[in-house]
């Protein structure tokens, strides 16, 4: 299974590269959109920071879950303030929408199945 992580905080890229025990995780290259390197690497899971302005999440979890990679499974996260970025996720087909701290806290589980 290929994983692509969407992830600039430092803090939580530790994280998955904590909780990932051997899977390979490939990061999202700094000024490439996530559609593109979607595209191009075809990962078959993306961990995404839904808040990330430079990600343009909602758009990209759109455009993905409309075409050609559809299929790829979309875990996201955000603050659980952000209740408008959390119902826009949503509505663009992000498959799971987590807050920080459950993503943080259920990383492990939701990696183990990948």
């Amino acid at each position: 299974m290929k994983i692509l992580a969407a992830i600039h905080d430092l803090m939580f890229s530790s994280k998955v590269n904590a909780a990932a025990r051997g899977k390979s995780i490939e990061w999202l290259k700094r000024g490439t959109k996530v559609t593109e390197q979607v595209r191009a690497s075809k990962p078959d899971v993306l961990l995404i920071d839904l808040a990330a302005p430079q990600l343009d999440a909602v758009n990209a979890i759109r455009e993905i879950k409309s075409g050609e990679n559809k299929s790829v499974t979309v875990i996201g996260y955000v603050d659980h303030t952000r209740e408008d970025v959390i119902e826009a996720a949503r509505a663009a087909g992000c498959d799971q929408v987590l807050s920080k701290g459950e993503f943080a806290r259920r990383l492990p589980e939701l990696l183990e199945g990948i």
